[in-house]
């Protein structure tokens, strides 16, 4: 029997046997995104638990001993969750680390101290959901950790525990069509069984130190897209809230008297990751910022990503040339894919997608080049990141604002010479002058405008242009004072605007500028309740 490795001298060792992990499930994200029907079918299982297992990796960076790195790697799960997949393996990430703590106090990780870990993940995972399904992800993780118990019972050592996990884990996706009607009815597996299936592999590979399979596992079944619900899927609402004034059980009745589901509340005193379906946002938003401090906010429509996705299974094939937009609400994703095939991230202010989020979409959008609109200056770092990790993948055209992000994706062709599609859609975005309208949440002098607390600001490409008493009037003097020589402006109405805006605007605007084109569109972007593009 061989020697067991030493937890106490193998954080980097441990480390790298988990990148090993993230490598395979890397390749084999569109296996499981292709077989996600539940909870809701909308392809994004994979991607979630890559982007949750990455953001977990990535926060360990300073780590140098076992107890430092197993606090690290829970902490940076909890905030890294993305969609319902990634946060249960949040907190089954958390178990393993929970269980791996006297393995780290004695300094040796064998078969046993394993299992006790698999165990630990996947009641700590069970534990989180407060209706467990069974034929789900958390029915796979009991599994292969109970063959892991097992077979470190039998006196198994650390690897053949490990092949005991992932062989049960295997087995057990075979089998969760026979619990779960919805997968039997469509014909396929769960997708976050199937990934905690290949986690597990892909940590066996790496402990064992062979390279990983050029081939990743083919999508396990054919969908019925005929079984498939087709409307009314909602917004999956993502947030962290930081040192809450409320615990799990207070948020997670509060969502369900608002009629939300797929409803997960983790973590502890310090921060709180809430998850939930419902069909207005706003109302799991406001839930959290009574509780606390509110950060990493992430809203998508699953209703478009179930559109995508149904529509990929009937035979859309992959451009080889693709386009990704960064935009900030549910009108303005819907004027981005009328326009054409063009990948959406949510993101914007106070939102912003990370560099790995942003890879992926690029890797959804095309196989050969894709080009990135950011369109926001705070974005635009995170997507040069991106561009940096896949050398020659990206082209990120470096537009801040939407009102010039949605006229350069209106230039854009998924054709012909690289250099010259940016080119086009540079010049399309410079032709543009934004504007953002909000409030001031403070007394301040910029750029010399002067701005009260409580008062309207416009800016105009990104600069403090005017203050004015309402957002109305910041507005019209702001396209009344640019639009001299303009022909059309459009005016993107946020989620805060007036209900009556649509109706009202475009009379308004012709009065100040008259003979210019006036469209008003719904976009749905949170903190600026008008945004404008003149041109």
């Amino acid at each position: 029997m061989t020697a067991e490795p030493r937890a106490a001298s193998s954080v980097a060792a441990v480390l790298e046997v988990l990148r090993a992990a993230e490598r395979w499930l890397a390749r084999n994200r569109e296996a499981v995104d292709a077989v996600n029907v539940y909870p809701v079918p909308d392809g994004d299982t994979g991607t979630n638990m890559l982007l949750t297992w990455r953001a977990t990796l990535d926060g360990t960076s300073g780590a140098s001993n076992p107890e430092a790195a197993g606090e690290q790697i829970a902490r940076a799960a909890l905030f890294g969750a993305r969609g319902n997949s990634g946060v249960i393996l949040s907190q089954y990430i958390r178990g393993l680390t929970e269980g791996a703590a006297p393995a780290a106090a004695s300094g040796v990780l064998d078969g046993a101290a394993l299992a006790s870990m698999l165990e630990r993940g996947a009641s700590t995972a069970y534990a989180a959901v407060s209706q467990p399904v069974e034929g789900t992800m958390l029915t796979v993780m009991r599994d292969a950790a109970s063959a892991a118990t097992a077979a470190a019972e039998a006196g198994g050592a650390l690897i053949e525990v490990l092949e005991a996990a992932v062989l049960e884990a295997d087995r057990s996706v075979e089998r969760t069509p026979e619990l779960l009607p919805r997968l039997r009815e469509a014909g396929v597996v769960d997708a976050g069984g199937l990934g905690i299936a290949v986690l597990l592999r892909g940590i066996l590979l790496g402990a064992r130190g062979e390279p990983l399979p050029e081939a990743p596992a083919a999508p396990r079944g054919a969908i019925d897209l005929g079984s498939l619900e087709r409307a009314g899927h909602g917004y999956c609402t993502e947030f962290v809230i930081v040192q809450p004034s409320q615990g799990v059980g207070e948020l997670t009745a509060a969502l369900e008297a608002r009629g939300a589901d797929s409803i997960l509340v983790v973590g502890d005193a310090s921060a709180l990751h809430v998850h939930a379906h419902l069909d207005d946002p706003q109302q799991a938003l406001s839930l959290g910022s009574v509780a606390g401090e509110v950060r990493s906010v992430k809203i998508e429509n699953m209703q478009d990503q179930h559109d995508l996705w149904a529509a990929g299974h009937e035979g859309r094939a992959q451009a080889e040339i693709g386009l990704v937009a960064v935009l900030p609400g549910d009108g303005l994703a819907n004027v981005a894919r009328s326009i054409g095939p063009i990948e959406v991230i949510a993101g914007g202010a106070t939102m912003n997608p990370s560099a790995g989020e942003i890879l992926e979409a690029a890797r959804r959008a095309a196989s050969k080049h894709a080009f990135v609109l950011p369109n926001d200056a705070n974005v635009l770092m995170a997507a040069r990141q991106a561009a940096e990790a896949a050398p020659g993948f990206l082209t990120i055209v470096p537009v801040q604002s939407v009102a010039a992000g949605i006229a350069a994706a209106f230039a854009f062709e998924a054709g012909g010479n690289l250099e010259a599609i940016a080119a086009r859609m540079e010049a399309a975005a410079a032709g543009v002058h934004s504007i953002e309208v909000t409030l001031a949440v403070r007394d301040a002098v910029v750029d010399g405008v002067t701005v009260e607390s409580g008062q309207a600001l416009a800016l105009v490409d990104g600069r403090p242009f005017v203050a004015a008493t309402d957002l109305e009037d910041a507005l019209l003097d702001t396209i009344e004072a640019i639009a001299s020589d303009a022909e059309v402006v459009t005016i993107y109405l946020g989620a805060d605007a007036p209900a009556d805006a649509a109706e009202r605007l475009p009379s308004m605007v012709e009065a100040r500028c008259p003979g210019i084109e006036v469209e008003v569109v719904h976009g749905g972007q949170p903190h600026y309740p008008y945004l404008a593009g003149v041109e």
